[in-house]
């Protein structure tokens, strides 16, 4: 049985509106495992396999400047979103670990954008700030390919990479599975609407910084929106896992295929009090310095002055969601 027992997606960000520039962190985790007969030549093949592939990539790898490129593409084609990825840096963690009648493989693939343009103009002359969200949940099919050192050409998108590299006769036989196709960076379910996100406002910043969340004072806000996915609650719902099942043949031996994606997670810090609205498929944050008073501190409800602000700043928003309609 070849069993993908997790793929859990993680992100996590820190945007200042005013700077307009952050560091966002994606994590693709994904761990497969292929199951077999004890008695089966596959089981003396990798019954004692431990290997590992472990590297970092920047912007001086051979491949970096056209994965970046192509990531950039993929966000404007498929999210509309004006987002720019400046540069990037990659950290990559691969291993096999066989048994008796199993094979293990994990992947942990760290990717680290440092973006821009997440800003949106806004012809308000308020103090108020238009912040994209829809860049969140990108995903790419793209090979993804890097030049590494003592690797060399390796796809960091697929999860038949290590096996190309370690056991190439043995990814030449799985070369139809879905799912060592599926690609890694696919943060699709980080797209889930913002109203599924838990909300906490903390108007001192106190709360962020003391919880070591990574929360830090940018761009002169001293207050913090925190947006928290992953939480199942009767307002947010219920972040289901996703399975499938699938069979193949090893060297003759049969093996089932079995594939777990735990519930997504995530955070989004944002520098002042963000309120979010939706227009089509499009998410804005809408963020000001100050709540209005009588905001709720979590989810739960606005107040009757936040509704009315967010009337006020749709004006400004179907500005924008014209823009990307044309896109």
């Amino acid at each position: 049985m070849i069993s993908s027992n997790a793929f859990a997606v993680q992100m996590t960000a820190v945007l200042s509106p005013q700077q307009d520039q952050a560091q966002p962190v994606f994590t693709a985790n994904r761990f497969i495992t292929l199951q077999y007969d004890q008695a089966s030549e596959l089981a003396k093949k990798f019954m004692k396999v431990d290997e590992s592939l472990k590297f970092k990539a920047n912007s001086s790898t051979p491949g970096m400047a056209a994965l970046i490129s192509d990531i950039n593409q993929d966000i404007i084609k498929e999210k509309q979103s004006p987002i720019f990825i400046e540069n990037a840096t990659i950290d990559y963690t691969a291993t096999l670990r066989g048994g008796s009648d199993r094979l293990a493989i994990s992947y942990k693939v760290e990717f680290k954008p440092s973006i821009s343009g997440f800003t949106l103009p806004n012809n308000n002359s308020g103090a108020a700030s238009l912040v994209d969200l829809d860049w969140r949940g990108f995903s790419t099919s793209r090979p993804l390919q890097l030049q590494v050192p003592n690797v060399g050409n390796i796809s960091i998108n697929y999860p038949s990479s290590l096996l190309e590299i370690k056991f190439p006769e043995i990814a030449q036989q799985l070369k139809s599975s879905q799912i060592f196709k599926d690609p890694l960076f696919n943060f699709e379910d980080i797209g889930t609407p913002m109203d599924r996100w838990h909300f906490l406002f903390d108007p001192t910043g106190s709360q962020a910084s003391t919880a070591g969340s990574g929360y830090q004072e940018l761009g002169g806000a001293r207050v913090v929106s925190i947006f928290s996915l992953g939480e199942s609650s009767f307002r947010e719902g219920v972040m289901e896992a996703k399975e499938s099942n699938a069979k193949a043949v090893i060297n003759g031996t049969d093996v089932n295929i079995h594939s777990s994606h735990p519930p997504p997670s995530g955070q989004i810090q944002i520098g002042g009090f963000a309120s979010v609205s939706k227009s089509g498929n499009s998410e804005i944050a809408y963020v000001s310095e100050n709540a209005p008073e009588g905001t709720a501190t979590a989810t739960g409800g606005f107040p009757i002055q936040v509704l009315g602000t967010l009337g006020g700043m749709m004006a400004a928003v179907s500005v924008f969601v014209l823009w990307k309609a044309r896109k």
